[in-house]
């Protein structure tokens, strides 16, 4: 076998006659910058320089902390439970009672309950049940249904914009076959055939239970669990006047959501609803009834979006523009959606906005508390560099082999 020539030498060279010629091609050129020789500037890290660093990171957790708390507390809010409103409230319009104060939350300032206490909510709000016929907007089916009417008092001015949010707890969104259970090309309009959704991720709820072979449209766990209680506009019973909030695409949901559904091309004899959504279309798409405009229905855009936590809020009104001025007022909610079979909840939430958002205390908590420990810090290396035993910065007497027990351990 013939000796391998060696890397960057010539044919027929020996190991021990090697010149300047046989120097390896790729070896990199003899400047500062490739062989590392540039100037580098390194933090030394002083006792000035450290005690600066938290000074300055202590002073911007707190000042946001502080500014986070204070924008937390400005906010205005009333959150009412209405889960056993059907079962507990009583009916009739003339046998109202009052709401259990577990079931309400509310942050309003202690002067406006202490001027107004016939409006605080805790005490004054009231409930009763009602059976009225029931216009369903997305569908145009009337029926007679069970109406939950809340009246509670407002005894603040609530400054624009206003939301309203319905709350869910212990409801799973975030669960890995719930997530995937829908067909993207179906809510985009396309008529996706039956044997592509036969079997999809839709499955079970891909086609007609009943054993139609119709395609239920939209298919999926996600649009058949879809919160389809409704709401009317908070009614000041003062001036009898409505508190006039928007519902529409673009208002309550995002202006971009738009572009992922479209007009469906299913034929009415194709398709059926899913199986929840019987009380807004008892007979199915029939002539008389609408199909779902799911491209401007903004509830089921939001209802789409899914919560990462099971317990979570939901937009489905808002008022930019008005004030929502004190007072008594009325909501009327249709109330479809049972919670109790989940040991779950559901509220309604009116809360006005700031710059971070509705109330949450705990980002200005945990600023404040990082703050805190900086501070902390920040003390102990003044009074450690400063006052209790300074030490000359860079003195050699406190390397390793200049101490005591080095020079001891050197002499044996």
């Amino acid at each position: 076998m013939a000796p391998r020539r060696r890397r960057g030498g010539r044919d027929g060279s020996q190991d021990g006659n090697s010149s300047e010629t046989d120097a390896p091609k790729n070896r990199p050129p003899n400047t500062a910058f490739r062989q590392q020789r540039m100037r580098a500037w390194q933090c030394v890290l002083t006792p000035k320089l450290i005690v600066s660093i938290f000074t300055v990171l202590a002073a911007i957790y707190l000042g946001f902390g502080a500014y986070l708390t204070y924008l937390a507390f400005t906010v205005r809010d009333i959150s009412i439970d209405y889960t056993d409103c059907l079962r507990e409230a009583p009916r009739g319009n003339g046998t109202k009672e009052p709401i259990p104060p577990d079931n309400i939350k509310s942050h309003f300032t202690s002067k406006a309950l202490a001027d107004h206490p016939n409006l605080d909510p805790k005490k004054m709000s009231t409930w009763h049940v009602e059976e009225k016929n029931v216009t369903f907007e997305w569908s145009g089916v009337t029926a007679p249904r069970n109406i939950c009417v809340i009246s509670f008092p407002i005894p603040e001015e609530l400054p624009a914009p206003v939301s309203f949010y319905y709350h869910l707890d212990n409801f799973y969104q975030n669960h890995r076959r719930y997530v995937n259970s829908f067909n993207a090309k179906q809510l985009l309009g396309d008529a996706v055939s039956k044997d592509v959704i036969d079997g999809s991720t839709c499955k079970p709820l891909d086609l007609d239970p009943r054993g139609s072979g119709k395609v239920i449209y939209p298919c999926g766990v996600v649009a058949n669990s879809m919160f389809n209680d409704t709401f009317s506009n908070p009614y000041n019973e003062q001036n009898s006047t409505d508190y006039v909030m928007s519902n529409k695409a673009g208002d309550i949901s995002w202006e971009g959501l738009k572009d992922l559904y479209g007009e469906t091309k299913y034929s009415r004899a194709d398709i059926v609803p899913p199986p929840n959504w019987e009380a807004a279309w008892p007979n199915g798409y029939t002539n008389d009834t609408k199909l779902p405009d799911l491209k401007n229905w903004a509830d089921f855009q939001n209802w789409m979006m899914l919560a990462a936590s099971p317990d979570f809020y939901k937009l489905v009104r808002k008022n930019e523009h008005d004030a929502m001025k004190a007072g008594n007022y009325r909501i009327e909610i249709v109330d479809n959606f049972n919670t109790t079979v989940y040991n779950g909840h559901k509220s309604i939430v009116l809360t006005t906005i700031t710059a971070m958002g509705a109330r949450n205390i705990w980002p200005g908590i945990i600023f404040l508390i990082v703050g805190g420990i900086c501070l902390i810090l920040d003390i102990y290396f003044v009074l450690s560099f400063f006052i209790w035993k300074p030490r000359k910065l860079g003195d050699p007497s406190y390397l390793s082999w200049n101490q005591p027990s080095a020079a001891q351990a050197g002499s044996t």
